[in-house]
């Protein structure tokens, strides 16, 4: 096969390849996002109702704790609230 040949199918090549990279990752993206709303639902759906509303008084508690620390300038994890 001729140089001119090689590089024309070359470039026939690269011409949609340059598109498709861009297309490919626009659609992971979605991919993404979608499963991430599944893993929101079935989380959410997993956590009976009684105990998520004391799961989400906990959390509300802990950021203030937190914020109230750091605005203090102590460390969290003198104060218990470490993982």
């Amino acid at each position: 096969m001729s140089r001119k040949i090689q590089s024309e199918n070359q470039g026939r090549m690269e011409k949609p390849s340059e598109g498709l990279i861009p297309r490919i990752a626009a659609r992971l993206s979605e991919w993404r996002s979608r499963i991430d709303e599944l893993n929101v639902s079935l989380a959410s759906r997993a956590i009976p109702d009684e105990r998520r509303a004391r799961v989400s008084e906990l959390s509300l508690q802990e950021k203030a704790a937190r914020a109230g620390q750091l605005k203090s300038g102590s460390d969290p994890d003198k104060a218990g609230l470490s993982d």
